[in-house]
């Protein structure tokens, strides 16, 4: 593969990309993330092949990743997601992102490399799009789906691996005047920074349980012999604790509630905060004896990535550790879900003759581990203990 340069031209020959397939739009639109611009390395002047942070709108799916709208430009015939930005001493190669799966959004695009369209049989599903569809704010747009988790380079390239697409990833959008990516035109690199911030719900959740959330949550209430339990939102949350605890009465119980403690989380702690307190006290005449605490968590790089709030007898105390909970952070999707349920484990004197765990939350652990915790090691800490655990999921 031959590269030069020509002015603020970029020209490559025998090199493409190409898609065609029917665009099906996202079924859930959960939250409105920035792109920050870093801003692209040169200008083309023949077609308009730049980018800015205005020309962008990306959405977070229901549906394990997010869905990326770029405002297609007069001359632009299509764009495709690469590493950073071409190496201009062209010692490094510089490979383009791909999904480890088909999509309906991408799957069936056609990308040209060496003159030729990628046979489909070789199952590469590069993030290109060449098609575009009408968006309702960026009007005509090429539309390109990014799964949390993306690859670059082969097994028999000396670079090769995964990226987590998270909060401080690069995305490069190449923008070409060809479709299907094709090198034979000329080619622009605009280089973005991803940049994410959660926020609560806004108006009615509509059943938007993140895929992700709803099979981690149901496994991880299966491992804990508990239930998956979807509630609709601060509305009837504290009900679904009380329901829990209804099945418990009798007993000695210790409990813990694992709380998401991140930005998306704002009404559903304030309803916890409300309402929990005068619930429990009505209800604790009914235990033989009743010992609360709780474990809040957050994600890595964040303000903590969990905080043990002791047990205890005394609601006043429990209220006023409610009340200091501060809800915020979250610059990703994943959290530190199975880290939480380690800590809750593993940090409290469990004695109780009930043990029992209350995981709340919007979000999915992640998908590939992060730091010494695994989700073996979480399961072996309930079970050893004897811990159930009920998985409480709520709309993102």
């Amino acid at each position: 593969m031959g590269v030069s340069l020509r002015g603020s031209l970029f020209t490559i020959s025998g090199e493409a990309d190409n898609k065609i397939m029917e665009k099906k739009r996202p079924l859930f639109m959960l939250g409105l993330l920035c792109l920050g611009l870093l801003g692209p390395r040169s200008e083309v002047r023949a077609q308009n092949l730049s980018l800015n942070a205005q020309d962008l709108r990306i959405e977070q799916g229901a549906d394990g990743g997010y869905h990326l709208y770029i405002r297609k430009k007069t001359g632009m015939a299509s764009v495709l997601l690469t590493e950073s930005t071409k190496d201009f001493t062209m010692q490094e190669d510089n490979y383009a992102y791909r999904s480890p799966l088909w999509n309906p959004v991408n799957g069936n695009e056609i990308r040209i490399l060496e003159g030729s369209p990628i046979p489909r049989e070789y199952q590469i599903w590069s993030l290109i799009d060449s098609t575009s569809e009408i968006h309702p704010l960026l009007g005509e747009c090429f539309h390109i789906y990014i799964p949390y988790i993306i690859e670059y380079g082969y097994a028999d390239t000396r670079r090769n691996g995964e990226v987590y697409v998270v909060d401080g990833t690069y995305l490069n959008i190449r923008a070409f005047s060809l479709p299907y990516g094709d090198y034979r035109g000329i080619f622009q690199d605009n280089p973005f920074i991803l940049r994410v911030t959660q926020k609560p719900l806004e108006g009615p959740p509509a059943g938007n349980y993140m895929k992700e959330t709803r099979e981690a949550f149901q496994e991880i209430a299966g491992q804990g012999r508990g239930n998956l339990i979807y509630s609709s939102g601060p509305g009837d949350l504290v009900d679904k604790i009380k329901d829990i605890l209804d099945e418990e009465i009798g007993q000695d119980l210790d409990i813990v509630l694992c709380l998401d403690t991140t930005g998306s989380m704002s009404n559903d702690i304030d309803a916890i905060r409300k309402m929990l307190t005068p619930a429990l006290e009505s209800m604790i005449p009914s235990f033989k004896d009743f010992r609360i605490g709780m474990l809040l968590y957050k994600d890595y790089y964040e303000e903590y990535l969990t905080k043990v709030i002791p047990f205890t007898r005394d609601f006043a105390v429990f209220q006023q550790n409610l009340n200091a909970i501060q809800v915020r952070g979250g610059r990703d999707i994943p959290e530190a879900v199975h880290e939480a349920l380690y800590d809750a484990a593993v940090k409290f004197p469990w004695a109780g003759e009930s043990k029992l765990i209350i995981l709340i939350g919007d979000a999915p652990p992640h998908l590939r581990q992060r730091g010494k915790i695994s989700k073996a090691m979480a399961y072996q800490a309930m079970s050893e203990r004897g811990i159930r655990v009920h998985a409480i999921i709520l709309p993102q």
